[in-house]
């Protein structure tokens, strides 16, 4: 008995020891919980809370507005105090930003009102002056979320044109309140700018949310939740009618910009981390600089809905094009959006360790619509282009008759959300796509005689083409006239011309010996490829 004492009890004080050290961590959790909770072990860090409020409370910075606005709108508090017959600021939430219907200068149309440097970034002077490329996009309220990822990849100045009629820009209102508040690179280095049509003025309304905590982690969500809340049926309804003025938008944008390079994807075009700055870098240099109307393409790619993330580099975009999660930007729906881009051998090399030049780009096929960056001098979009349709590739159809030269880099890209379907298109989308086919058809012999141009020199040789069949059985258009780039693409070497290409291998395994196919229609897949060949000119 005495043995069996002896044994049991160091096992129970090992038992205790135990029990006291766990009761004391817990007591430390309680205790280190309550002080945090209190707010007394918080860190100031610039990193904003998780949940933030949207109150109306924003104080007035313009002594001369009319009581009606002043009285409706929170821009415009009536919380203020006067000195010596001039209105001092108490405090104010989002600075310097006025919006006074009354004022605004009007579009070449007088069809819409432009209000320039809604809010400015706290940086944006800095950032401005310090950056050789500034990215310019444009948007309707719907997907202000996109800017928070915006400013999130691009460091340096971004310039928003934001379509703000009637009470979309309360919409407006709460999101840059809710972007500012919770993202401070959203507060720092992007500026907004206001349009709206003439007839559907800016309209402020009161909506029951300052009880309200929005997700700072949310930034989606938190935009569909204040559309819902704050969009009517009417407006809704109206603005499906209604032609968005893109390229008066794109143009806003781009004049907010004070950088000597413009960038100008639209605002789900997403970059990809690093470029920015290998970007200001590579325009900085005298080579670059030299050259005044050099266009530099950056590629954009749909990526699958279901990737939590995009690809942070090249090369884990091509591990996601051979997985088929990735493909190119309006391959389904519009495939000349990026055909003369010659992206099948963009793909084929291997990602650098410096942004360069790839190749060099001498053709031009019809309805291209690279993204690029340029010197600001670069055309202007043609305003005329409202709604659907012939936007960005009139602009770029102008750069290619004043004889820009066309420059592939090597690393960079940008991502969108989602493959896009060929869907069925509602009757004013038909519509507005019908309309500006007319005015483009006008605006090429425009700008031919502009520059004094011939159009034979500047138009793609056309020839038919054998009519084929896709691998789901669906016609590609056989028969009618398929645009033949020439000359063919050179890749930045001494040579001046394309390595041999390992397609050329593939092409020999799949044709049958002899060189010639099989009876009857050949295989889809050798179809492509030969179509392929025949572009490039391997």
């Amino acid at each position: 008995m005495r043995k069996f004492e002896v044994s049991f009890n160091p096992i129970m004080g090992i038992t205790r020891k135990f029990f006291l050290i766990n009761l004391g961590i817990i007591f430390f959790n309680v205790i280190f919980s309550m002080l945090v909770h209190l707010g007394l072990l918080t860190y100031r860090s610039p990193v904003r809370e998780r949940y933030v409020q949207l109150s109306d409370r924003i104080l007035i910075n313009d002594p001369q507005l009319p009581d009606e606005v002043r009285e409706n709108d929170p821009f415009f508090s009536m919380n203020e105090t006067t000195w010596g017959g001039s209105v001092c600021q108490n405090q104010t939430d989002l600075r310097s930003l006025t919006l006074n219907p009354n004022r605004g200068l009007l579009d070449k149309t007088r069809s819409f009102k432009i209000h320039s440097y809604t809010v400015t970034g706290d940086n944006w002077s800095e950032t401005s002056a310090s950056w050789h490329v500034c990215l310019s996009t444009q948007t309707s309220v719907d997907l202000m979320f996109w800017i928070k990822k915006q400013a999130e990849m691009w460091e340096g100045p971004l310039s928003v044109a934001l379509f703000t009629p009637d009470v979309d820009y309360t919409i407006a209102v709460k999101m840059i309140k809710y972007l500012q508040t919770c993202f401070p690179e959203v507060q720092g280095r992007v500026t907004f700018h206001m349009v709206y049509p003439r007839d559907l003025p800016p309209k402020y309304i009161q909506i029951d949310d300052d009880h309200l905590e929005y997700d700072c982690g949310q930034p989606e969500s938190v935009n569909k939740e204040i559309l819902k809340k704050v969009r009517t049926p009417e407006l809704q309804e109206h603005m499906k009618k209604s032609p968005y003025p893109q390229n008066l938008l794109r143009n806003i944008a781009r004049e907010g910009c004070h950088s000597e390079y413009s960038f100008t994807p639209d605002v789900d075009m997403i970059s990809v981390p690093g470029i920015s700055k290998q970007l200001d870098s590579f325009v900085a240099r005298n080579s670059t600089r030299n050259c005044s109307k050099c266009a530099f393409i950056i590629p954009t790619y749909e990526i699958h809905s279901r990737m939590t993330k995009n690809p942070q580099n090249k090369r884990e975009l091509k591990s996601l094009l051979r997985k088929r999660k990735a493909q190119r930007f309006h391959l389904r729906v519009f495939s000349p959006n990026q055909a003369n881009s010659k992206l099948q051998f963009w793909e084929t090399k291997p990602m650098a360790e410096t942004l360069e030049v790839l190749y060099n780009i001498t053709t031009w096929q019809n309805y291209w619509e690279p993204i690029y960056v340029a010197k600001a001098t670069v055309p202007f979009y043609d305003e005329r282009f409202v709604g659907y349709g012939f936007t960005r590739n009139s602009q770029v159809f102008e750069m290619h008759v004043s004889d820009y030269t066309w420059h592939m880099l090597n690393n960079a890209f940008l991502c969108h959300r989602g493959f896009q379907v060929n869907k069925k298109k509602d009757v004013t989308r038909r519509e507005q796509i019908k309309t500006n086919c007319e005015l483009y058809k006008a605006f090429r012999r425009e700008i031919y005689a502009r520059y004094g141009k011939n159009a034979e020199d500047y138009e793609p040789k056309k020839r038919k083409m054998p009519k084929t069949k896709t691998e789901d059985g669906a016609g590609d258009g056989g028969g009618e006239d398929q645009v033949v780039s020439s000359p063919t693409v050179h890749e930045q070497n001494p040579g001046g011309s394309l390595p041999s290409s390992p397609i050329q291998v593939v092409v020999k395994s799949l044709t049958p010996r002899g060189g010639h196919p099989p009876q009857g229609r050949e295989p889809p897949m050798l179809t492509k490829i030969r179509e392929a060949l025949q572009n490039l000119k391997l």
